[in-house]
């Protein structure tokens, strides 16, 4: 009995110590103390998330995260990173705001295993400077988890020319350490985000391109968009249509010598400026000019030039650039908040956090409280579209009406309408349930106002809306609404119509002949030349004859069958 006593009296003297020390912080001295003794972490994590959720409830925000964000990376260790060494945990914990940063912005798409692979072994080559620059280990680690695919940074040079492999992510922590320490660098790195970092550490220059750069260009933050049009333009690849690399080599000096055309300006550009330490990377889009290859660079902390090499006069859809987190397309709203910095802003802070917990709250079915946290989360900030679609989730879950969730779909597009990515998803699915509710009139309204809304900014998203409207027509057989619809929204993009033709018709065509329709073609090809007017042998109107020609093919050779 006695043993049994002071078993019980010495469990209730431990644990008011562990929570005294949570209460006073997470600092070196409580992580060095947890972490020495050894602990369970699926145990602790569940332990620290039930510390967060009475911080939340209490609405203490900042030791709430603090909590959270150690749950949850405990939980993550247990599972992708038991290799971590004791003293990388220790840093993390003693360095909330770290912590939470890395938490934040972790994707589904990351490789954790890899992640916490690399993360272990800058530490362990260089747990000083690892602690000094915390933000370029993470951002290293994020990016260097998974290779970039062959098209990156851009598809017009070939695997021969530029070998698509990241370096060593241990040796490119190392370089980046030593060139700040020998002042090489334009930005403090150890105030730049991971966020901006990412767009810095994605680079395929060579340590001979380091050193011709450091040797041979001169470069400050106030003339490096002038390195675009350093570049001399090579107009005979353009008249020769030769848009792919065919030169010697693709190092960085051989393309200043001998000029490339608008993709190997934006690359060298590009990779001039992460060699000294500013995050870029390259734009591109195809629009009614046809295609062109444009830089982003970095200012100063929380501000971009987002327009070196992009010409005024010529009209172009939105660019595109690729995440190197993700290597997938980065949306309007992501760069839009690298140019914004508004991931630097408290509320957006907030914000993340209230997500973080309504995310939680759902996934144990505490609806009142996901509900809650996620409407508290988008009146700090209403940028955040996760904080949206968990309202929506939760709305569906909890049985809201139909009335009731479409409002929610309509305050979001709302919240929206700066960032057309978004606001088209968004406006997507709200259109798809206001047809499955037979609403085809709200659905045709939401659809026309974004068209009317883009079709000068995004002709690609406005002629996205308009193949949608016309494959609804499609559906419901009804050829007359059909030509209507179609004569309507091809006048709206009559001063683009070669690109209307390649975006919106010949889809259209081929949906048609997709089902086996063989007559409503040859009227759209009739209502096409009625609105768009091609000149008499211009390149519009022979493709258009082209098409016209196919159709006629198609249309015998399946009435022989």
């Amino acid at each position: 009995m006695s043993r049994f006593i002071l078993f019980i009296f010495s469990f209730f003297i431990a644990a008011p110590l562990f929570c005294q020390k949570q209460k006073t912080g997470f600092d070196a001295a409580f992580a060095k103390e947890f972490f020495g003794g050894n602990p369970n972490l699926k145990e602790s994590s569940d332990r620290f998330l039930k510390e967060a959720f009475d911080a939340y409830s209490a609405s203490d925000l900042d030791f709430a995260s603090q909590n959270l964000c150690a749950s949850k990376f405990l939980g993550i260790i247990d599972e992708y990173g038991k290799g971590l060494p004791q003293g990388a945990r220790e840093y993390f914990f003693a360095n909330p705001s770290v912590l939470e940063e890395f938490i934040f912005i972790l994707s589904p798409k990351d490789n954790l295993k890899n992640v916490f692979k690399i993360l272990s072994d800058i530490w362990a080559a260089d747990a000083e400077n690892f602690a000094k620059y915390p933000r370029l280990a993470i951002a290293i680690a994020i990016v260097f988890d998974t290779q970039p695919f062959l098209n990156w940074p851009h598809a017009q040079v070939s695997e021969e020319f530029l070998k698509r492999e990241l370096p060593n992510p241990v040796e490119s922590f190392k370089m980046w350490v030593a060139q700040r320490a020998k002042g090489r660098l334009l930005l403090q790195t150890e105030r730049l985000s991971v966020e901006e970092l990412k767009y810095m550490v994605a680079s395929l220059a060579t340590d001979e391109d380091r050193e011709w750069v450091r040797r041979s260009v001169s470069v400050n933050i106030s003339n490096i968009e002038k390195l675009y049009a350093s570049v001399p333009y090579d107009y005979a690849r353009l008249k020769a249509q030769a848009y792919n690399w065919s030169g010697e080599d693709y190092r960085l000096k051989t393309i200043k010598a001998v000029g490339g055309i608008c993709t190997d300006q934006s690359y060298y550009m590009t990779e001039v400026a992460k060699i000294c330490g500013v995050p870029a990377f390259i734009f591109s889009g195809a629009g009614a000019d046809g295609f062109h290859a444009w830089g982003a660079y970095m200012l100063k902390p929380g501000a971009w030039n987002f327009d070196v090499g992009r010409y005024e006069e010529s009209r172009f859809v939105t660019g595109h650039t690729i995440d190197p987190q993700t290597w997938e397309h980065a949306s309007d709203h992501s760069l839009e908040s690298l140019r914004e910095s508004f991931r630097r802003n408290g509320k957006y802070r907030a914000n993340q956090i209230h997500t973080m917990f309504a995310g939680e709250f759902a996934s144990k079915d505490m609806t009142a409280k996901a509900e809650a946290a996620a409407k508290a989360a988008i009146l700090q900030d209403s940028r955040n579209i996760d904080s949206w679609m968990l309202l929506l989730r939760i709305a569906e879950d909890a049985g809201k009406s139909e009335s009731q969730i479409c409002a929610l779909y309509e305050n979001a597009i709302k919240a929206f309408s700066r960032y057309p990515d978004i606001d088209a998803h968004l406006r997507t699915l709200l259109i798809k349930r206001y047809r499955d509710a037979g609403k085809d009139a709200l659905a045709e309204k939401l659809s026309g106002s974004m068209i009317v809304k883009t079709k000068s900014s995004r002709p690609d998203i406005a002629m996205s809306f308009a193949r949608a409207e016309l494959e609804s027509d499609i559906a419901s057989g009804n050829a007359d609404k059909l030509y209507s619809s179609y004569k309507r929204l091809l006048s709206g993009f009559r001063r683009d119509g070669a690109m209307c033709f390649k975006g919106i018709t010949i889809p259209i065509i081929n949906r048609l002949l997709a089902v086996d329709n063989f007559k409503d073609p040859e009227q759209i090809i009739k209502i096409t030349r009625q609105v768009l007017k091609p000149a008499k042998n211009s390149t519009l109107d022979a493709n258009i004859s082209a098409v016209e020609s196919q159709v006629a093919q198609i249309k015998a050779s399946n009435s022989e069958e």
